[in-house]
């Protein structure tokens, strides 16, 4: 006689039945509005971040999910950047070029050729794909290649070179296959063969800089 008026089934039972799912109902809606609320936030998120890669030159869409981490990053670098240093003219671009294409024994004009097609010579420039600065250095580039501060002209303008500079020494001066793969990425490129198979915008790539050497 000691049982519970829910375990009798007598009325309460059914009131409590009814408030349980109630309250499983309200817990539905909040967790709902929750998702929705974060699913907005996402969205006003990556139209942010690409609306800042847009701003420094990439060719972006607003919702583009593509590469969101080196993008971030790219930004936040470029912040930081901006805090220390100031502009550059297009002379003093060029004059750094020149110079680490000296230092690293890379022909100027191909080094000079490879950043007017990367970045138009635009030291803040950031990529669709979060690529920074003169040479276009992906961040972890950038970081295998000890460059601190990928927005910085003498940084970037070395580190792009020496990177160009192993990838020459790599295809044995092949310059049209160095490009490529500076481009795409040395895993695409094949040492031999025809480089048919790369693609449009890579055979692209090459053939400006080339004509503009």
């Amino acid at each position: 006689m000691f049982r519970s008026a829910l375990a009798l089934g007598y009325p309460g039972s059914v009131l409590s039945r009814r408030a349980l799912r109630r309250s499983l109902k309200r817990a539905r809606v909040r967790v709902a509005r929750h998702a929705v609320w974060a699913a907005i936030l996402g969205v006003l998120g990556v139209a942010a971040l690409n609306w800042g890669v847009r701003s420094a030159g990439g060719s972006v869409g607003l919702l583009s999910l593509s590469r969101l981490g080196p993008k971030a990053e790219a930004l936040s670098t470029l912040a930081l950047h901006g805090l220390r240093c100031g502009g550059h003219d297009e002379a003093s671009v060029e004059a750094a070029i020149r110079e680490a294409a000296r230092r690293h024994q890379v022909s100027e004009g191909l080094a000079l050729a490879l950043a007017r097609v990367e970045s138009s010579l635009v030291h803040t420039r950031i990529s669709a794909t979060g690529a920074m600065g003169l040479m276009q250095l992906m961040p972890g580039t950038a970081r295998e290649l000890g460059v601190q501060d990928p927005f910085d002209v003498a940084q970037n303008a070395d580190g792009g070179v020496r990177y160009l500079k192993q990838l020459l020494t790599s295809y044995r001066g092949d310059v049209r296959r160095a490009l490529s793969a500076y481009n795409a990425g040395s895993g695409r490129v094949p040492r031999k063969g025809p480089l048919s198979g790369l693609p449009e915008e890579t055979r692209t790539y090459v053939f400006r800089i080339m004509g503009g050497m």
